[in-house]
């Protein structure tokens, strides 16, 4: 069963856990401001309120995440929307299950990054992006191996097991290295498909050689406490990097088009929260430990990876021509079907971006 919680009660949750520095800081720049700044429809001179440019929505529904427990504890879901009317609810136990809450009204937005939302749209989901990272850093990504592993570079796992999700980024990442090595999966390296909870057991019972992951939550412990280290990255000029590991926000069509206040709101909101976070990580780091008792180093390790794509990319031709790319690397490797390929300019909710 799915669990949703109103951000209200987040918030109580979130009292006992609050350290003395977390309250001191200033909200980022959008609170009631961003909403006029974001509407197109308000006129410049209007002596209204931000509750005027604000569509009616009684519950706005928001996936958990980090910069959602951040936004609510430091009070700016309710500045932005809740004093405006909209009532904000994070939605727990969204990840892999977005398209199908989307399509019941049991959630407005999602933060995915481009691989997973492609595979949605080629398989019929009626969603659109109205957000768009700009590119990551290779060490968003790893290629790791234990701690007493001889492996001391990607070269040495030629004729290796190397794990990965099939479902998820890191997939890409390792293809993409062994193809520029030349090998040929099955005769010079052998790929393992495991789900991402499984990956940290598989890698230090030695099941595998290595794997590809995000250096995220139980993988970023292993980092931090030196069971496990990182030998490869993706590279620089791959087509991960530039364009295909950006991260985005979707939500359904007949929303982006019914909700554009509300959608310009939240994307700002989300946009100088993650910026205050990186500034202000240690007071961040403890709010979301309060919440998900993810440990503040943790948190702290996984934002410094993967911080670097917390800017939006607006400039629309580029993401379109970066996300044909992107898809047709996905047509040739079989992950979505030749047929099902979704015209690039369908993919975005065109208003949200500089054409």
């Amino acid at each position: 069963m799915k669990k949703r919680i109103p951000a209200a009660a987040v918030a109580v949750a979130l009292v006992t856990a609050l350290f003395t520095g977390c309250a001191a800081g200033q909200p980022p720049a959008v609170s009631s401001t961003a909403i006029s700044e974001a509407s197109s429809t308000a006129p410049a001179s209007s002596d209204k309120t931000a509750a005027g440019a604000l569509e009616k929505l009684p519950t706005l529904k928001i996936a958990a995440s980090d910069w959602a427990y951040v936004a609510d504890k430091k009070g700016w879901f309710k500045e932005t929307f809740e004093n405006n009317g909209v009532k904000v609810e994070i939605v727990q136990g969204t990840l892999g299950n977005e398209a199908q809450l989307i399509a019941r009204d049991d959630l407005h937005f999602a933060n995915r990054m481009l691989y997973p939302y492609l595979l949605y749209r080629s398989q019929g989901a009626d969603l659109t992006a109205v957000q768009v990272s700009q590119h990551p850093e290779p060490k968003i990504a790893s290629i790791i191996v234990p701690k007493d592993s001889p492996i001391k570079t990607f070269d040495d796992l030629k004729g290796k097991k190397i794990a990965s999700w099939r479902a998820g980024c890191p997939y890409m990442v390792l293809y993409e290295l062994a193809e520029n090595k030349g090998w040929e999966e099955g005769k010079d390296w052998t790929y393992v498909n495991i789900p991402s909870s499984e990956s940290k057991t598989a890698l230090l019972s030695k099941q595998v050689d290595a794997i590809s992951a995000h250096p995220l939550t139980d993988i970023a412990a292993m980092l931090i406490d030196g069971s496990a280290r990182e030998i490869a990255n993706p590279s620089q000029q791959s087509v991960y990097i530039n364009g295909g590991g950006v991260t985005m926000t979707f939500t359904s069509s007949e929303f982006a088009e019914k909700y554009p206040n509300i959608t310009k709101a939240y994307i700002a909101l989300q946009d100088s929260t993650e910026q205050w976070m990186l500034q202000n990580a240690d007071d961040a780091s403890s709010i979301v430990q309060g919440v998900s008792r993810v440990p503040a180093n943790i948190s702290k390790f996984t934002w410094d990876r993967m911080g670097t794509a917390w800017n939006s990319n607006r400039n629309l031709k580029e993401i379109e021509a970066e996300t044909k790319t992107m898809q047709d690397w996905l047509v040739e490797h079989k992950d979505i079907e030749a047929g099902k390929q979704v015209e690039v300019t369908k993919l975005f909710a065109s208003q949200y971006f500089d054409q």
